[in-house]
């Protein structure tokens, strides 16, 4: 396979991404000055040296360092959310990705948030292995029993597989909720059948956020 062919391929791997598209990628790339090439080398190289996995909430965000700032060994680990003591931190929203998290940011909510990564497949045999279930309860626990939680949002999809794994979170939570004394809800109206968090727009989430149950 020649460089053309893997990059396409590579491309192809792309959510959402068809072969066509990426080939059209890889012509872009080949009448592009070498200079926008390199650069382009360059960006995707610094993804994996100047950003991290936030220890709390998973989402992925740019070091501190890697901007030119600095700041406390103990603060590495975590987001800009996750260390900021402004936020409520008695609402936990659970959010399928990172894309999802920056558009409910866009509607105004202010409390924290935990990225499962992903949704659970229909015919899953084993669902835990498909987004972060055991860290989300472990994280639930754990801030439940120091009563610093006052409620866990659902925030998913609303598409088949949104809702089948909102429906398996939901029965783990639920008796969790019962015995930590926390509400646990789900989005309401507002969000459309078959409709995606990541391409709400922000009234859309704050509706869905206002009337979730």
């Amino acid at each position: 396979m020649n460089p053309i062919e893997k990059l396409s391929a590579a491309f192809e791997r792309f959510p959402g991404i068809g072969p066509r598209q990426a080939r059209r990628f890889v012509q872009y790339l080949l009448s592009s000055p070498e200079s926008a090439r390199k650069e382009l080398a360059q960006n995707v190289a610094k993804l994996g040296s100047e950003t991290k996995e936030c220890a709390k909430c998973h989402r992925w965000f740019v070091k501190a360092t890697a901007s030119g700032g600095a700041s406390p060994k103990a603060m590495d680990a975590l987001c800009s959310i996750c260390s900021n003591s402004r936020r409520d931190t008695g609402i936990l929203f659970v959010v399928e990705k990172d894309a999802d998290l920056d558009q409910v940011e866009r509607s105004g909510f202010r409390g924290l948030y935990f990225v499962l990564g992903g949704a659970i497949p229909l015919a899953a045999e084993e669902p835990e292995k498909h987004v972060r279930a055991r860290e989300l309860l472990r994280r639930i626990s754990e801030d439940g029993a120091a009563k610093r939680l006052a409620e866990v949002i659902l925030g998913l999809s609303a598409t088949t597989e949104g809702d089948h794994t909102r429906q398996i979170l939901y029965e783990k939570i639920e008796p969790l909720g019962k015995g930590l004394s926390f509400k646990l809800s789900s989005l309401g109206r507002g969000l459309s059948t078959g409709s995606e968090l990541e391409y709400a727009d922000p009234d859309t989430i704050a509706e869905a956020l206002g009337n979730r149950h």
